[in-house]
């Protein structure tokens, strides 16, 4: 498979793991177990934060590999090594509370994302 489409691949995988992520988080709610957050509401703030993170980062990751050029090529890397900086940093927090559910899903989107970084940072030193 080509890099380009790869990555672009690897961006959508990352936007359905972090779907996937917080589906894990409200499936105790289907069996009647209370899935309400202990500290209370999350500030507007970090709402706003988690959708860049988990949607408009991986859109505009796509754009920049469909239509762009050099410089595109070198946003989508940095992007790329920022979400799997995040994934690892994301995950260290199943140190703290261990969730086996979330075992299973963030390993594996830090490792698609450190393939997509690495993939990204080889796309632009190819051309």
């Amino acid at each position: 498979m080509e890099k380009k489409n790869r990555i672009i691949l690897f961006w959508t995988l990352t936007i359905l793991g972090f779907l996937a992520h917080s589906l894990a988080d409200a499936l105790p709610a289907f069996w009647g177990q209370s899935i309400a957050a202990q500290q209370g509401p999350a500030p507007v703030g970090m709402m706003a934060f988690m959708v860049c993170l988990t949607y408009l980062v991986p859109i505009v990751g796509i754009l920049l590999m469909v239509y762009g050029g050099k410089t595109a090529r070198v946003i989508n890397a940095v992007l790329a090594c920022f979400i799997a900086l995040f994934t690892l940093l994301h995950m260290s927090e199943l140190i703290e509370g261990f969730n086996p559910v979330q075992l299973l899903i963030m390993p594996m989107m830090f490792v698609l994302a450190l393939l997509m970084a690495i993939d990204s940072v080889k796309l632009c030193k190819q051309k």
